[in-house]
């Protein structure tokens, strides 16, 4: 089995839908395309034999000193990884992947969004170097936490 982390070219946007329920989603998804087209969202796909099996993102601007801070601070944007091929790094191995190119683009801070009861994403952003809250709060979904990276 063949295994890499590619950029995502937007006329293959579709294909994310392998991973996460785009359909579902469209109001989501719909978001996410226009942020790719603006140039404001970059999204990487982990690929296995050409599938789409896992997504990452880094978010520019996101109208909040608590994820973006222009030149200093990007955003992590939806970490996925299709059900049945979790547990197996491919999470942990996109987030190195991430920090690698937020690093390679001058930032020096990284921030994230974890819903305080997903507890397998909340230990692998600890353990990748996420460790100060910077914000603790509640939406329609539920309790989360802004977590920030030095990087």
């Amino acid at each position: 089995m063949k295994s890499e982390i590619i950029k995502l070219d937007i006329t293959d946007y579709q294909k994310c839908s392998n991973i996460w329920d785009m359909q579902r989603q469209s109001e989501l998804a719909d978001k996410f395309y226009n942020e790719l087209l603006t140039g404001n969202r970059t999204t990487y796909i982990y690929t296995i034999d050409n599938e789409f099996v896992g997504e990452i993102s880094l978010v520019k601007e996101r109208n909040d000193s608590d994820y973006t801070i222009p030149n200093q601070r990007i955003y992590v944007s939806r970490l996925i990884v299709k059900y049945e091929y979790r547990r197996q790094g491919i999470g942990r191995k996109l987030v190195d992947f991430i920090t690698e190119k937020a690093k390679s683009q001058d930032y020096t801070e990284m921030s994230i969004g974890v819903d305080l009861d997903n507890y397998p994403a909340l230990k692998l952003y600890m353990e990748s170097g996420f460790d100060k809250v910077i914000y603790i709060g509640e939406d329609a979904q539920g309790k989360y936490l802004k977590l920030l990276k030095k990087i």
